[in-house]
Parts: C-alpha cells; sequence; structure tokens
C-alpha cells in the first residue's frame, strides 16, 4: 500500500488508538485500508479488541456505581479547606500570641496611660499560650512524646538552655505533646498535660527572663476561669496554668517546681524506676 505524501506511515501509536476509537476520520481511513492489506496485523487488532470487549464488560458494574462519597469533588475541597484553615488558624495563633507578649510587657514597664494594669500580671502569656492549646482536639503539635525527659531534651536544644520539664504523673497529669512559640524575649515552650483518666488540660510554660531576679511562686487568675501560678529563677520564667481550683493547682505548681529547682533527671534512674526504657520522640 502507498500513503498519501501527507499522511505518516502506520504506526502502533494508530493502532492503539484505533482500537480505542480514538482516530479522527481522515486517519481512521487510512488505518482501515492498511489492515486490510495486511491480515497480521488486522490479526492483532482483533485480539486488542477482544480484551478491551472482555474488560468493559468485567468493570461495566463498577462503571454504575455512585462515586464514594469520600472521592466526590466537593468532599475533596472541603477537606483542602480544613488544612488551610488549621494551617491559618496555627499562624494566627502565634501573631496573638506575640503581640499578647509584647502587650503585657508594655504594660508592666509603665506603657499606655499611667502604671502597669492589673489584668496583665508577668508571665500572661502563658495563660494565651494555655487557651491557645487546650481547646483544640487536634492540635497542631509541634512534637509528641510520652516521656518529660525527651521534650526536656527537646526544649534544651531549641531555648539553647538547660530545661526541666517536670515528671507530674504522681500528681496525676501525663504528658501530651510540645509546642515551640516566640515570646518578647525569645523562643518559648509550652509543654501540654492531660488528667490520667479525664480531660482536664495542664500546660507548662517555660520562656527567657533576663535581667528578672528569681521570685517565689506568685498566683494569677485570667478569664475564663483559668489560673497560673508563676516564678523565675534568675534564668528562666516558668508557669503553670490550668482551669481548675487554685488549691488543687497550686500543689501541682509546687510539685512542678521542686523539680525545677532540683536540675535534669538522671535517665538510668527515670528507667530503673519505671522498669523499662522511657518512650523515644515521635516528631510529627
Amino acid at each position: 500500500m502507498t500513503e498519501p505524501r501527507d499522511q505518516p506511515p502506520i504506526g502502533e501509536d494508530d493502532l492503539q488508538a484505533y482500537v480505542d476509537e480514538r482516530l479522527d476520520a481522515a486517519r481512521l481511513a487510512h488505518v482501515r485500508r492498511y489492515l486490510a492489506e495486511h491480515p497480521e496485523a488486522a490479526a492483532r487488532v482483533r485480539a486488542f479488541a477482544a480484551q478491551r470487549d472482555a474488560l468493559r464488560s468485567a468493570l461495566a458494574h463498577k462503571a454504575s456505581e455512585p462515586i464514594p462519597a469520600r472521592l466526590r469533588v466537593a468532599h475533596l475541597r472541603a477537606g483542602l479547606r480544613q488544612r488551610r484553615w488549621r494551617q491559618l488558624r496555627g499562624a494566627a495563633a502565634a501573631v496573638l500570641l506575640v503581640l499578647l507578649g509584647a502587650g503585657a510587657g508594655w504594660l508592666a514597664r509603665g506603657g499606655w496611660m499611667g502604671p502597669a494594669a492589673p489584668d496583665a500580671p508577668p508571665m500572661a502569656e502563658a495563660a494565651a499560650a494555655h487557651r491557645v492549646f487546650a481547646q483544640e482536639a487536634r492540635r497542631p503539635a509541634v512534637l509528641v512524646a510520652a516521656d518529660a525527659d525527651d521534650l526536656a531534651d527537646w526544649l534544651t536544644e531549641r531555648l539553647r538552655t538547660p530545661v526541666v520539664v517536670p515528671d507530674l504523673l504522681a500528681a496525676g497529669f501525663r504528658p501530651l505533646d510540645g509546642h515551640l512559640l516566640p515570646s518578647p524575649h525569645g523562643p518559648a515552650g509550652v509543654v501540654m498535660y492531660e488528667r490520667v483518666g479525664g480531660d482536664t488540660r495542664l500546660s507548662f510554660y517555660v520562656r527567657p527572663a533576663p535581667g528578672t531576679p528569681a521570685e517565689p511562686l506568685r498566683c494569677a487568675d485570667h478569664p475564663g476561669g483559668y489560673v497560673t501560678y508563676y516564678w523565675f529563677d534568675g534564668r528562666l520564667g516558668y508557669a503553670v496554668t490550668a482551669a481548675l481550683p487554685r488549691e488543687e493547682l497550686r500543689e501541682v505548681a509546687f510539685a512542678a517546681a521542686r523539680e525545677v529547682r532540683a536540675g535534669p533527671r538522671r535517665r538510668a534512674d527515670t528507667r530503673m524506676a519505671s522498669g523499662q526504657a522511657s518512650p523515644r520522640v515521635c516528631v510529627g
């Protein structure tokens, strides 16, 4: 067969397109003439067509089924919007904490129109951080761990100074996760705890406190029923916040302060007391 000069030779792509019914009218006529003159190619094409028809028949019931809800365009778009909203909410929370921390420091130095406002005590940003993370069912966690020592190592590396994260299991609270936050004094960290067998959240907040002398525990009330106990050791500032009665939270705060003053725990002692190695960190 002699092909017209403006038509390329018939190739494998043409045969596959013929089986898939994807040829235009002009090319289809040339392929049909080619198959009429080449019995072996025609036999291959008939075999391909038979396979095509068999597949269509076997999968016909699938084509008639409704699209699963999880694969529908509206569902996929809703999931994308939720992920974007979580990302924006996390960024907004960080900005809010910076503004709250800066505002609290400015008011404490006598800003605005007079002396420090009574509703902006030192470490007020600790309560703001607690509100942001304690109310989230699924928090955008920076680090998750079941061991306070792992969280302490993580914060020590990022705050570039030794940090003790208290083990509050004896007080009925286990660590959930840790977050790194900005503050007017440098990077700050917050560790979220949850009551064992309950859903009460408690947070331990730590940030640099340059130029602040050591002070014993002090207490501050915040809107929404939150209570914060905070203290300074001449190097860092600490705070324990929860929506608990003062008397109950005071005992937990004193326990946390005792551990911080005692310094880092020895990992070997922790493993011997528990009878097994401490869980390792899972970054997510």
